[in-house]
């Protein structure tokens, strides 16, 4: 719960950057040139906890497991959003993509070994992913300025804010809402989350490597990839505006894998 209001006030902080202190809006470029200095100064300290921290740990885990073990702990954590996905589609007015994740997510718990196996797809049931994130920019929320933020990386306000809120439907929030005070619980909490940092991690080694290595700046390069990911999101907004002249011609179809 703290986890959350903080990332969300961090969120409300970085979107108050877009104006200046008498009120008036800055542009895109003002934002920018404002942020730059922070956020290279974020992003080099992301870097050397990843590059003495997490990379290390992240070398050890892969060295000690299998890429099939790996696997199966990503199908856990990835079965754990479903809920998330199912609201989210909900949300968008995508009802039978809402019921194939609340399917997906009672056949995977139960007969996938709480998510471990994908058995789902398997009888037809695809992966049908959303957030929260992709609810607001549906609705045309803007997304606010790039910022980096500590150990999460890249982010903007809008992504932030759709982090916190997602986060409020995972199965192990609920889980262990009640037992904060509980040693196990903390264990589990704490335990689970770098456990899936670390496995992330892992499965990404040579992709960032790669990426750092033909980098001449690496934060630019960084910057840009993320950026471009994200105007998946905005053409959702565009979608939903010429849409709205003919009723009957809405679709509400959205792929977000």
């Amino acid at each position: 719960m703290k986890k959350v209001l903080f990332l969300m006030s961090l969120c409300f902080l970085t979107a108050s950057c877009t104006t200046n202190p008498n009120g008036t809006k800055m542009d895109v470029s003002q934002e920018e040139s404002k942020m730059e200095v922070y956020n290279r100064a974020m992003f080099n300290f992301n870097y050397h906890v990843d590059k003495y921290a997490i990379k290390p740990v992240a070398k050890g885990y892969k060295a000690i497991t299998t890429q099939s073990v790996r696997n199966r702990v990503t199908n856990f954590f990835n079965n754990l959003t479903e809920p998330a996905s199912a609201i989210n589609n909900l949300l968008q007015g995508q009802v039978k993509n809402s019921g194939i994740s609340v399917a997906r997510f009672g056949v995977n718990t139960t007969l996938g070994l709480l998510g471990m196996f994908d058995v789902a797809s398997g009888w037809g049931l695809s992966k049908k992913k959303n957030s929260f994130d992709a609810t607001m920019a549906k609705y045309c929320v803007p997304d606010g300025p790039f910022v980096v933020m500590p150990v999460l990386g890249p982010s903007t306000p809008r992504y932030l804010v759709g982090y916190a809120a997602d986060s409020f439907a995972d199965p192990m929030y609920w889980a262990l809402f009640d037992k904060q005070d509980e040693d196990w619980a903390l264990v589990a909490t704490y335990g689970g989350t770098a456990l899936k940092l670390i496995n992330k991690r892992a499965e990404n080694m040579a992709l960032l490597d790669n990426l750092e290595e033909g980098s001449v700046d690496y934060y630019a390069t960084v910057k840009s990839a993320f950026l471009q990911n994200r105007q998946k999101f905005e053409s959702l907004c565009s979608v939903k505006q010429e849409d709205t002249s003919s009723a009957s011609s809405y679709d509400f179809d959205f792929d977000d894998e």
